[in-house]
């Protein structure tokens, strides 16, 4: 996308003006069916910047882009309307054509929604692969049965497209048994996982009981950490921050390794077919970072060869690959120091490998996560193993500023990156040319999407989640500014979405909203006569000073939360 498309003004001016748009037209092109006289169609409040007649309708456009409005003659019973308007006035008209005008807008937010998802489904919509990268030792999901690069096809009779799929699963059934079918090397297999029950955070800030099994979406990289000088491994010539990439079979062909734990098994392999020694071919790496800050690994030399000797590696029953590669003194590098920076830097050096954060032991780089989400204190003491003898370490953290749902948090975090970078795999294309079958796919997403909306709604509404949470122009600024700068098909879902949110909110029985006009309706229709011209004014004035509260809070949150952040990132800072 053009620079000047995904700066934050430009993105929110596009993406609230393309949404405002549709949501009014479904109030006008119902009212228009209807035989309702139109007397303005704005986008935008305030002052008009530009503004047109044709035939007895106004068309408007405002300054202030948070909205719009229709308006129709005779929207009061004590309303002037010219003698020359034609067509039925809007209090005269039936109850129902007034209810069906007042749901066509939300609705047409809705019907956005799906054509959005609609032409991603029919274009391609990329998802995670539903592939399982890594699993954790001892986790629910190696209990299970699952190993890393097994395809999660089914869930719970629950058909798996992507890794969201999973996700969503796993956490709605904490403690339950789930029947999981997996293709594996071409073969399908079914195992039993029972996910663990884990208090989790909600994408809205709710706390609550998930499911977790242990897996991750990255798979680890082959470059190893080598914990004891006496390991054949060593001895073999394979050293910290080596990367194994190849390796030539029996018949001479060279083929590439896809992480070390597979690298293992394959060495098992190999030994209990006989075979004594394998050639193998490894790079030294690095781990850089570039003028952004991104770490990413770079060779640090040219590759070599290297003999190593799996026959005397017998494994040891049905251990695991990280088990077995652990027993002969090699790790993977996820906790291995690559690049120390600030703070950090001259304490900690390439190579150390973390065994203890303040006396707790780090099993994994999950684990590592972990600690850090909860650590309150801007320094601590580590435990690392460098050139393979044990050293203490007192060093501080780096503060960040978190933005969670309830308010900006300061956490503090290890500035530092690691020498085995994890990596995603492809993504997974949901793409289907058959409009029927893509119509299919785009109601579930919207239907997904809507039940994630009107359950964090909710929770904002019983207190589950705070007020906080609410997010007002300069969080929707932001977020259309970032998924602008992913591309078109980031900002169309980022649209969808808040397209959503804006039809659901409509619907709330405030009175200035189409919800509060439906209840009106309602009152009129049980009494069966219309309701007096000063109820209705009292009812609106209080829904515009909630309506009014509600935009000054989200201001409100907004500024508290990013200020200096989300301000440069509206005034096109980097």
């Amino acid at each position: 996308m053009q620079n000047i498309f995904s700066h934050p003004i430009v993105a929110m001016l596009v993406m609230l003006g393309s949404l405002v748009l549709f949501h009014e037209l479904g109030h006008f092109l119902v009212g228009r069916w209807a035989g309702v006289a139109i007397e303005k169609f704005s986008i935008g409040f305030g002052h008009r910047i530009a503004a047109f007649r044709r035939g007895q309708t106004d068309y408007l456009i405002g300054w202030i882009p948070l909205g719009g409005y229709v308006k129709f003659y005779g929207s009061t019973r004590n309303e002037d309307v010219p003698d020359h308007v034609t067509g039925l006035l809007y209090w005269k008209a039936p109850l129902w054509k007034r209810a069906l005008i007042i749901v066509a807008g939300p609705f047409a937010n809705f019907l956005l929604a799906f054509i959005i998802f609609w032409g991603m489904v029919m274009h391609g919509l990329e998802r995670p692969p539903a592939i399982v990268g890594d699993i954790i030792e001892g986790g629910r999901a190696q209990k299970g049965g699952i190993m890393p690069g097994d395809k999660i096809v089914e869930v719970a009779g629950t058909a798996i497209k992507s890794w969201s799929d999973i996700e969503r699963v796993f956490q709605k059934n904490p403690d339950n048994p789930l029947k999981v079918v997996v293709e594996r090397k071409g073969v399908t297999v079914e195992n039993t996982v029972t996910p663990e029950a884990v208090v989790g955070r909600s994408i809205f800030g709710s706390i609550s009981k998930i499911g977790r099994v242990g897996v991750a979406l990255a798979y680890p990289s082959a470059v190893v950490t080598l914990t004891s000088r006496d390991s054949e491994l060593f001895v073999d010539g394979l050293r910290t921050g080596d990367r194994l990439e190849s390796w030539v079979d029996a018949g001479g062909a060279v083929k590439k390794f896809h992480g070390l734990h597979e690298t293992f098994d394959l060495f098992a392999d190999w030994s209990r077919a006989g075979v004594v020694e394998v050639k193998v071919s490894v790079r030294p790496v690095a781990v850089i970072d570039d003028s952004l800050g991104h770490s990413k690994e770079k060779a640090a030399a040219e590759a070599r060869e290297l003999i190593l000797h799996v026959g005397k590696w017998p494994r040891v029953g049905s251990e695991s690959g990280r088990a077995y590669a652990a027993r002969l003194g090699a790790i993977d590098s996820h906790l291995t120091i690559g690049v120390a920076r600030g703070g950090a830097m001259g304490l900690l050096q390439p190579g150390d490998h973390l065994l203890q954060w303040n006396k707790e032991p780090i099993k994994n780089i999950f684990r590592l996560q972990e600690i850090m989400e909860g650590w309150k204190s801007p320094d601590v003491t580590l435990l690392v193993l460098r050139d393979f003898k044990e050293v203490m370490i007192q060093l501080p953290l780096k503060a960040l500023e978190i933005q969670q749902p309830e308010g900006a948090v300061t956490a503090y975090v290890l500035d530092v990156s690691m020498l085995g970078q994890t990596t995603l795999p492809d993504p997974a294309i949901i793409q289907e040319s058959n409009p029927l079958a893509a119509a299919g796919i785009a109601v579930e997403e919207a239907y997904t999407q809507t039940s994630m909306m009107v359950v964090g709604l909710w929770q904002v509404i019983s207190g589950a989640v705070p007020v906080k949470a609410l997010g007002g122009p300069l969080m929707i600024a932001k977020v259309a500014g970032d998924s602008a700068k992913a591309g078109w098909m980031a900002f169309l879902a980022t649209m969808a979405v808040i397209s959503i949110n804006l039809g659901l909110v409509n619907l709330f029985p405030i009175p200035v909203l189409d919800g509060g006009q439906l209840v009106l309706l309602g009152v009129e229709g049980l009494k069966r006569s219309p309701i007096e011209e000063a109820s209705i004014e009292n009812f609106q004035k209080i829904g515009f000073v909630m309506v009014m509260s509600l935009v000054v809070l989200a201001l409100y949150n907004d500024l508290s939360r990013f200020w200096a952040g989300m301000i440069g990132s509206v005034m096109g800072n980097k």
